[in-house]
């Protein structure tokens, strides 16, 4: 068993890459998603996945055959006032 799993806190290891700090987390606290948002709470540091801002790989595809006349939309433009509302989720 991973110390991750027998435990409710752990060690990880820290190190700087480039001008930022970087976390090297265990394989059980991964987080399948391409970015992360962070938020401070005291000294405590929360991450969790970031909404995701394109159609996920394969997605129009699962729905299988479509006529010739479909269009995929195009993504969402970018909005501040819609991307703050999104951070804050």
């Amino acid at each position: 068993m991973s110390l991750a799993k027998q435990l409710t806190e752990f060690p990880v290891k820290l190190f700087k890459h480039g001008g930022s700090q970087a976390a090297r987390l265990p394989k059980e606290l991964r987080i399948e998603a391409p970015e992360a948002i962070g938020h401070r709470e005291g000294d405590v540091v929360v991450l969790r996945p970031a909404p995701m801002r394109t159609w996920p790989k394969g997605y129009w595809e699962s729905f299988g055959p479509v006529g010739d006349d479909f269009v995929v939309p195009e993504p969402l433009p970018p909005t501040p006032h819609r991307d703050k509302a999104l951070e804050s989720l």
